[in-house]
Parts: structure tokens; sequence; C-alpha cells
């Protein structure tokens, strides 16, 4: 095993043990006479020899999520503007706060809404910008434990599922994300990601090459054990969404004590227990991210476009 994984990473030899399962889906389908199931399954099962030898992504073709199992706790539909009361700036210290982040300044300026009731995250080049000439952008959590409005209480939560609804902005350098967080990932020592995790529901490759493999897919990462040297992490693999660049696509994680299952568009794409499962409660983080490849995206400004944030609770 060791010496496999020296040659693959852990998420291939995931897709090349999932071959065998998925040929046997294949045969039920055969045996129903599920035509369009079969013609899906066959294109899953060329995917996942791709996924497990050259590490490319893969359309969801697991099972449905049960939503039955859940109730909803907690959501934002972004009707109302921005709730200071659950929402600040992620790196961003106040509503006039300007930071930056990698390639970008994060600055509230860059958050509006839609009419018909979407968060918008827009990424551009200002000439006059708060801090000057440079390119713009934002991230906002509701980290409980952090107040900039006076009004903040923020929301976390431990176990469940936790679902965004978005489209993404498109061009190059730019790296959407919904991911969530715990103040205690800074410690050194998070006994693994038991007592502090950051779970990466997507994010996406911010090369936006059309021409790539993996264009159009979004992966999910699981962090622990801080940010400095004793920091270890797990990429769960590329999936791919419906056009998520144009169209609404759903990305959520379900996680309890046992571990996360990830899913996009309610259909299971990985699920994993690295770390340790993280046992206390989360907080949810929108942001998108800005590298050095931005110099050469040519369609902004470019914006993601949020739907709504929902959690739910087991039952």
């Amino acid at each position: 095993m060791q010496m496999l994984l020296s040659v693959f990473a852990k998420r291939q030899l995931v897709s090349l043990q999932e071959i065998g399962p998925l040929i046997g889906r294949i045969f039920k389908a055969l045996a129903a006479a599920d035509f369009k199931k079969i013609a899906a399954l066959f294109t899953a099962l060329w995917q996942l020899f791709g996924a497990a030898f050259f590490d490319t992504p893969v359309t969801p073709y697991k099972d449905s999520i049960n939503m039955d199992r859940f109730e909803l706790v907690w959501a934002d539909e972004f009707d109302h503007g921005f709730d200071t009361s659950v929402w600040q700036g992620h790196y961003v210290y106040g509503e006039d706060d300007t930071q930056l982040r990698d390639t970008a300044y994060w600055n509230r300026d860059q958050v509006s809404f839609t009419e018909d009731g979407c968060l918008k995250l827009t990424v551009e080049y200002k000439k006059d910008g708060p801090a000057g000439p440079a390119y713009y952008s934002y991230g906002m959590e509701t980290n409980p434990n952090k107040n900039y409005s006076g009004d903040h209480t923020g929301y976390a939560q431990l176990y469940g599922y936790f679902e965004i609804r978005c489209i993404l902005p498109k061009g190059a350098g730019l790296n959407p994300a919904f991911w969530l967080l715990t103040d205690g990932m800074w410690d050194d020592d998070t006994d693994g990601g038991v007592t502090g995790a950051e779970v990466d529901v997507f994010e996406t490759n911010t090369r936006y090459d059309m021409k790539s493999k993996d264009f159009g897919s979004v992966y999910h990462t699981i962090h622990v054990d801080a940010y400095g040297e004793a920091h270890k992490s797990e990429n769960q693999g590329s999936y791919y969404a419906n056009d998520p660049y144009n169209e609404f696509n759903t990305y959520g994680v379900e996680w309890n004590p046992e571990g996360y299952i990830f899913y996009i568009n309610g259909v299971e794409t990985a699920r994993t227990d690295f770390g340790g499962v993280c046992a206390v409660p989360l907080y949810l983080i929108i942001s998108v991210g800005v590298n050095e490849d931005v110099a050469r995206n040519t369609m902004l400004p470019s914006a993601m476009l949020v739907d709504y944030v929902r959690c739910y609770q087991y039952k």
C-alpha cells in the first residue's frame, strides 16, 4: 500500500477501488434495462479510469442524498441584503476595511445583491479603489467569535448538512469557494482535525482553461493541524458540475462523527474521515480568492452569484 501511495495519491487509489462497485451498478442497470443510467455509468467508468491513472475529474454518479433525514435549522436566502448580525468580512476587519489577500484587496464594496435575491461577489480591477489601482474581491464569514459590526452574533453548527447554490465567476486567476472553519484550526495541535479543521466544500482550479480536461469541475479538501509546519491536507478529487460558470449548481457536505460526505447537486462525490473528524462547531465562509493568473483574465469584472446557503441538522 505504501508503495502505491508513493506513486498515486490516495484519491487516485480510491477511484481505482470504486471501479469494481461501479461495474456492479452497470450490471444492475442492464438487468433493469435502464439505458439512460447505463450510458451515464459507462461514462463514469471511463472517467474513473482517468481519475485513477491521470487524476482527472469524474461526473458524480453515486447515490443521491436523502434529505428526509434532515431538517432546515438556518439559512440565508440573501433577499434582505448583507446581514451584519450573521456575516462579516473574512480577514477584513470592519465594513470599510481593506485587506490584501494574495493578489487582490478584499473590500465590502465588492458585495452587492441582484433584484431576484442573489448575493453577488464581484472581482474587478479598479483604478481608483480604496487601496489604489489594484484587483478587488471579497470573502465573508459567520464566525461567532469575532465582532466588527456591533451586532454580530454569527452562526456555527456541529454536524449536519451544509449546502450552497451558486454560479461561479468566469476567467483565470479566480478561486470561488464555500468552506467551513473553526478558530481551533489555528492551534498547532488540533488532534489531527478533531478540535479544529478546515472543510473546503468546493473550490476550483484557477487556470480556467476551456480546453483542459478539468474545466467545469470543482474539488473538495480537508485541512488539519493549523497552517504551519504541522499542516496536513487531503484532496478528495475533482468532480464535474453542470456548466458551473453559467448555471446554478449546489455543493454540499454532510458531516457527522463518522466522517464527511461531499455532494454536487445532491449526488455523492466523495467521503473521508481524514485527520480525525472535527468534533467542534464550524462556521461558514464564502469567498473568491484571486491569484497571479488573474493577469490574463479577459472576463473581468466577474462575479460569483449565490442563491442561498442552507444548514440542516439531523432529525
